[in-house]
């Protein structure tokens, strides 16, 4: 750090305004001090730090032993940064703030000054430790190679005045605190209301438009959180990080639990109650799992979780508008990872589906009471393919004029979306006033409406009323696609899942049948016909097939059907 020479002339001959600004901070260690901890009797107040004889050597006049600590540092694998052991004036703020020093240790007395209230700093939000693990990394090269390859930091060129660099260019304390003054609180060089400070450096996608920039909603009374500002929007990044002693380390989460820096305002008092919807019988519930999810992760695989974070950037969310979600990603859900239908990895989604492919693709997570198909796999993408003999249509539309029993106003070659069945079942979708979205559902399968799959019950609005939210009850029970519909759903009990896989059929495992509408039989209740061994379906045109199987009971060997 250079000095002038100016300034330690002014230092030897009499107070600057910096040093009239410092007396009435808590860096006032001197008798005089307003804070807790003070001297006995020592009247000076810079000399807690600077001296002008008999110091450490370090400029500015550095009146302290330097630590000799080794500090864990900060780490996290979506830190682009190589930051060190501390140096330059981070290791000068560190010989307090690491409590490892005595307060009143100065080089320029033989005896230490004499303390009251403790003679090392006090535990708490200032007393850093020798852990640096949960505090923002310091001490490493801020450079436009480093801006330009994480591509969410600001260039060094562009930083504001009040946020300097040291003269080799690292980042370091003094970036963000002044130790002199501490007109904005916590000693910061400039206001960090509506994220002013953090967002000097950091470029975050699609904070400029998001709801968590913008809200003005109360914060909860959460006193361990430590919100400087009332509401949200003050807040701002303050809301979810803390710079220092923060509970999740990696991206200095205020909560260790990454599910609760959501929760603690999505719980129906401060926003939408999510909290609500994950302690519901089917659930994407986070709490599951601690420390599973990492941003930079590609496909789940043994360990599987469901982070807020896997489906939503909050830097990015906004509020969703009414209307089709079919051709463009809703606004909670931008800025994204995916997988594409293709099994591409992508950095940001551009459909629904690709955000879940990322659990339910490849690497598919555990689902409960999963139906044993004849055609079995668990890949979803798989399932929705395009080139698969039939094929719920999420991924492209399917045109077919066999679709007769579509609802008004669902024309043939609508697509859906996952979250047209997998969502909350009193949302608004639903007809409800709860949150949107697939976080939780007293339906099984996270549906937004009841699906019986088991055998033998009657038939109701009620017991298929997912399907018959796209499809007409009464067209579905008539004659017009398959003449057999009201004599095995309504006459035998039988569920519409004991002939329909309602996601697709792929045709890497379609074997035996030719799984053309969606038939996949569930094997639990429909099994090979007793004499030939045969489970087959086979489609003979427009409305006509035939069976080999047996179901109920009874054998079918080639039974045909016609409209």
């Amino acid at each position: 750090m250079t000095i002038h020479w100016g300034w330690v002339v002014l230092l030897a001959a009499g107070p600057v305004l910096g040093q009239q600004r410092v007396a009435q901070t808590a860096h006032n260690l001197s008798v005089s001090g307003r804070g807790n901890v003070h001297a006995a009797d020592e009247s000076q107040v810079c000399i807690f730090c600077h001296a002008p004889h008999h110091t450490s050597g370090v400029r500015p006049l550095w009146n302290r032993e330097l630590p000799a600590t080794s500090y864990t540092i900060y780490s996290s694998s979506t830190l682009d940064a190589r930051p060190g052991q501390p140096t330059g004036s981070s290791k000068l703020c560190l010989s307090c703030h690491d409590g490892t020093i005595a307060l009143g240790s100065v080089l320029s007395r033989a005896d230490r000054i004499r303390m009251v209230g403790g003679d090392f700093l006090p535990a708490g939000l200032s007393n850093l430790g020798t852990d640096l693990s949960d505090d923002h990394p310091i001490s490493f090269h801020y450079t436009s190679g480093l801006a330009a390859s994480d591509a969410q930091l600001e260039s060094p060129a562009s930083l504001p005045p009040e946020v300097q660099l040291d003269p080799d260019g690292q980042l370091q304390c003094t970036a963000c605190h002044d130790a002199h003054s501490n007109k904005f609180g916590k000693f910061l060089v400039t206001s960090d209301e509506y994220g002013a400070l953090c967002t000097a450096c950091h470029r975050m996608n699609g904070w400029f438009l998001s709801t968590h920039r913008t809200a003005n909603a109360p914060m909860p009374a959460v006193a361990s959180a430590d919100w400087p500002y009332g509401t949200m929007a003050q807040n701002a990044c303050r809301s979810c990080h803390r710079a220092h002693t923060a509970g999740g380390r990696e991206r200095l989460l205020i909560f260790e639990e990454e599910e609760q820096n959501c929760l603690v305002c999505h719980d129906g008092q401060t926003a939408s109650n999510i909290l609500a919807e994950i302690d519901k019988l089917s659930a994407h519930d986070p709490r599951r799992e601690l420390g599973a999810h990492d941003p930079v992760e590609e496909f789940q695989g043994a360990r599987a979780h469901a982070e807020c974070a896997d489906c939503h950037n909050p830097h990015a969310v906004s509020n969703q508008p009414p209307g089709s979600r079919v051709d463009r990603l809703g606004e909670t859900l931008a800025f994204v990872r995916g997988v594409t239908i293709g099994g591409t990895p992508i950095e940001r989604a551009n459909y629904e589906y690709q955000i879940c492919l990322r659990c339910h693709g490849d690497a598919p997570v555990p689902t409960p009471r999963t139906l044993q198909r004849q055609a079995q796999t668990s890949n979803l993408r798989l399932k929705f393919s395009p080139s698969n003999p039939s094929f719920h249509p999420v991924v492209s539309s399917s045109p077919s004029p066999d679709t007769v029993s579509l609802v008004p106003g669902l024309a043939n070659g609508s697509r859906i979306t996952c979250t047209d069945c997998h969502n909350n079942d009193a949302g608004t979708n639903a007809g409800g006033s709860g949150p949107a979205g697939p976080h939780g559902s007293i339906y099984d399968y996270l549906l937004e409406r009841n699906y019986t799959v088991t055998d033998n019950n009657d038939e109701s609005a009620f017991e298929y009323a997912l399907c018959y939210k796209c499809h007409q009850q009464s067209i579905v029970l008539s004659s017009r696609s398959f003449s057999l519909h009201r004599l095995h759903v309504v006459d035998e009990r039988t569920p519409c899942s004991a002939c329909h896989d309602p996601h697709g059929v792929s045709t890497t495992v379609g074997i035996g049948s030719d799984h053309t509408h969606l038939i996949n039989f569930d094997t639990v209740i429909v099994r090979p016909e007793t004499s030939t061994g045969r489970l087959e379906f086979r489609d003979a045109g427009t409305f006509s097939g035939s069976c080999t199987l047996t179901c109920h009971g009874v054998d079918h060997v080639d039974r045909s059907y016609q409209p």
